[in-house]
């Protein structure tokens, strides 16, 4: 048995060397296809990147860089080189010709080196190997996603970068409709000057520098909430990838290059420039446009090769447009979320609307994205979206209105004051922001329907597309079925510049003069009606909005705004005003005392005696009551004042007509809110006139009682007058 094994194990050694014997014939064929030259006296791509620097360890699979616009390659075995008369190629593709930025690595050796200092291929030893000009789909998948941050966002949004069912990467929204971040903190290298070519017509190597400053940038900004930043996530090709690059060099179309430490995948930030038009380059970000563009991605060192005789290698990138004009669903266009003052309700009269601004638009309407027209030069600082400096200034974000001065045609029209709307007095009601507050009104602007939302803000005139929100109206002091009354049929609200307001429906059924209610306003992200999402909503709306299933629109809304409004009668203003403007307020209503017994006394004690009633409803009348009243503990203060008369029976054919001013308790034994119905005790002062049917009447005498009474009154009757009524009086703390 053991030779039979041993017999096994020798067969299988050598069926196992007879296997790897034809695999190692290529390992040692390979140097000899290095043998080969490209057209142009290039060495060919794989046998260069076959090659290994002195010292560098031996690669195990050769670098492909296959599909990229430029390959540049230093002699083999070359560590430097001294400067020379016939000079170079440049560190990157128009490394002279365009604006540079230097983040997270020393700025010194790349700017000199651009500026004509030693690097490895300033000897002129170097030769640049042209590959494939046009689009490839090796670049192309370097850019892996487009993302976009903003101050209120806690993680990017994917805009760009989702795969579909097919495999193809969507543009999920579109971000025209947000501001743009400022970069005017960033320092940036401009071009270098061309080189003055000699008499012979060649051109002569640049003057070497003295001296590199390292560019510093300034204190940034601070941005803004709408502001949003768009990164570009991108990976370097696998199939070429260096382990000993030292610089990734980002170019774009317009003359801008950002330059970093080389990683497999980084990240670099860009503008959207909605205006179509690059500007003056300037080096402090690279710019994107809505219709799509390229970038060039250049992978470079300047001292070393990154193995064999690679220096750097170029990529054409292509950019794919934010826009999507071509599909019949296309992407949603992305919009700041409202600030807190900008939702408001309102049942003042409507404001004056101003003059529309000469050669703008008219109020109301949205000036579209894009460039500005002619303005005069501020004699401060630039808007935020401007960059300025030597470098020149980026256009201004999308929506952004010019101020007034600017829009002038003509000194005629320029001479003419704007109209403004009128001053408001935030001490007196008026439009109140639904900030989930509180807010105090009279029921009669609600019953009339006076009172509308509005949806103000200067972002409201970027909104080029229909923004659909949800409105509900629901009464919280009353139930049916266990759930607050919905006091809204319909509260679809679709936003447009030129219609941001809507108006609340008349309140007649489920609704009466003391009510509680909720005014709430909610995102609608899935509503077709819409075509904006607000920034707050994309990240959890994406997937629906790209799935064939449509998704529940009711549960992917989102509350933006809310108020609480107390309806109360007799006792608030025909406008909204916050509870601690209003405070307790004082309100007048009658009501209707009945003595059970009094005790009164009428000129002195030592000249008539008290009178004593003991009969039940001795006297009755009516009253005008003053209170104070808390509108949301529907509570009133336990004791008010009284001005009114009464009808007292006082015997033996006695009767007497009594007008006093006195103080009764308001404590309510029916009910509450409103039901001032109370048992206690009433006392006051008055005239009374004595009439006598047995005798002569006994005239008009002062009067001091104190009686038992009952007293039936309601301070919030369900038909009611506003604050200004015969009987309601309003005074504020």
């Amino acid at each position: 048995m053991s030779a039979r094994r041993s017999a096994m194990f020798l067969s299988a050694v050598a069926l196992a060397a007879a296997l790897a014997a034809p695999a190692a014939a290529p390992a040692q064929d390979e140097p000899e296809t290095d043998a080969g030259e490209a057209e142009d006296g290039a060495p060919a791509a794989g046998s260069a990147s076959a090659r290994s620097a002195t010292g560098a360890p031996p690669m195990t699979v050769p670098a492909d860089f296959g599909g990229s616009l430029q390959v540049v390659r230093a002699p083999a075995g070359t560590a430097g080189a001294a400067a020379s008369a016939a000079g170079g190629p440049e560190i990157f593709p128009d490394a002279r010709r365009v604006w540079m930025s230097v983040r997270d690595t020393d700025p010194v050796p790349i700017e000199a080196a651009r500026r004509g200092g030693r690097w490895l291929c300033s000897g002129g030893g170097c030769a640049a190997q042209t590959g494939d000009p046009g689009q490839s789909p090796v670049g192309d998948q370097i850019l892996r996603s487009i993302k976009l941050q903003t101050p209120t966002l806690p993680l990017p949004l994917t805009v760009w970068g989702r795969l579909s069912e097919d495999g193809q990467r969507l543009l999920d929204f579109d971000p025209v409709l947000l501001g743009r971040r400022s970069y005017r903190h960033v320092c940036a290298y401009r071009p270098v000057a061309e080189a003055a070519r000699s008499p012979s017509g060649a051109p002569a190597a640049p003057p070497s520098p003295e001296r590199v400053d390292a560019c510093r940038d300034n204190r940034p900004e601070p941005p803004p909430a709408d502001a949003g930043e768009l990164t570009l996530g991108m990976q370097w090709p696998k199939q070429s990838e260096m382990a000993d690059f030292h610089y990734l060099a980002i170019v774009d179309s317009c003359g801008n290059a950002r330059v970093q430490p080389f990683q497999r995948t980084f990240t670099v930030p860009v503008l959207e420039v909605a205006s179509g038009a690059c500007g003056r380059p300037d080096g402090k970000v690279l710019r994107v446009f809505p219709g799509g563009g390229w970038l060039r991605v250049t992978a470079f060192n300047l001292h070393a090769p990154a193995a064999g005789n690679v220096v750097n290698a170029t990529y054409r990138v292509t950019i794919p447009p934010l826009e999507n004009l071509v599909e019949s669903n296309p992407a949603r266009l992305l919009f700041p979320d409202p600030l807190a003052d900008d939702l408001k309700v309102d049942c003042g009269p409507m404001p004056i609307a101003p003059r529309a601004d000469p050669g703008g638009p008219p109020p109301g309407s949205a000036r579209p994205p894009g460039p500005r027209p002619p303005a005069a030069r501020p004699s401060g600082g630039a808007a935020a979206g401007q960059l300025q400096g030597g470098a020149g200034a980026l256009p201004a974000g999308a929506g952004r209105r010019p101020p007034a001065a600017a829009q002038a045609t003509s000194p005629a029209l320029a001479a003419l004051p704007p109209r403004r709307a009128p001053a408001v007095d935030p001490s007196r009601p008026g439009p109140q922001p639904l900030a989930h507050g509180a807010v105090v009104i009279s029921p009669a602007p609600l019953r009339l329907g006076n009172c509308r939302i509005r949806l103000t803000g200067q972002t409201k005139h970027r909104l080029v597309a229909p923004l659909a929100l949800h409105v509900s109206l629901t009464r919280t002091d009353q139930m049916r079925g266990g759930a607050p009354i919905e006091l809204l049929q319909d509260g679809t609200w679709i936003v447009t510049p030129s219609s941001a307001e809507f108006p609340l429906p008349p309140l007649a059924e489920d609704f009466d003069g003391d009510a509680r209610l909720r005014l709430a306003v909610y995102s609608d992200p899935l509503s077709p009606q819409g075509k904006v999402v607000l920034l707050s909503d994309a990240g959890r709306v994406a997937s629906s909005l790209r799935s064939s299933e449509p998704g529940d629109p009711e549960r992917a809304r989102r509350l933006v705004g809310s108020v609480a409004i107390h309806s109360v009668p007799l006792c608030g203003e025909d406008n909204f005003e916050t509870l601690e403007a209003a405070g307790s307020c004082f309100r007048a209503y009658l009501t209707v005392p009945a003595m059970l017994a009094t005790l009164q006394v009428t000129r002195a004690p030592w000249v008539e005696k008290p009178l004593v009633t003991r009969s039940v409803l001795s006297a009755v009348g009516v009253a005008l009551a003053i209170d104070r009243y808390d509108p949301v503990e529907r509570r009133a203060f336990p004791v008010a004042a009284q001005l009114g008369g009464f009808v007292q029976t006082l015997g033996e054919g006695r009767v007497g007509l009594l007008g006093y001013v006195g103080v009764a308790p308001t404590v309510p034994i029916l009910g509450s809110g409103g039901n001032t119905t109370s048992f206690g005790f009433l006392a006051g002062l008055g005239l009374e006139y004595i009439t006598n049917e047995a005798g002569p009447d006994e005239g008009l005498k002062p009067a001091a009682f104190l009686s038992a009474v009952v007293q039936v009154g309601q301070a919030a009757p369900q038909v009611s007058t506003s604050g200004r009524a015969s009987f309601g009086t309003y005074a504020g703390e």
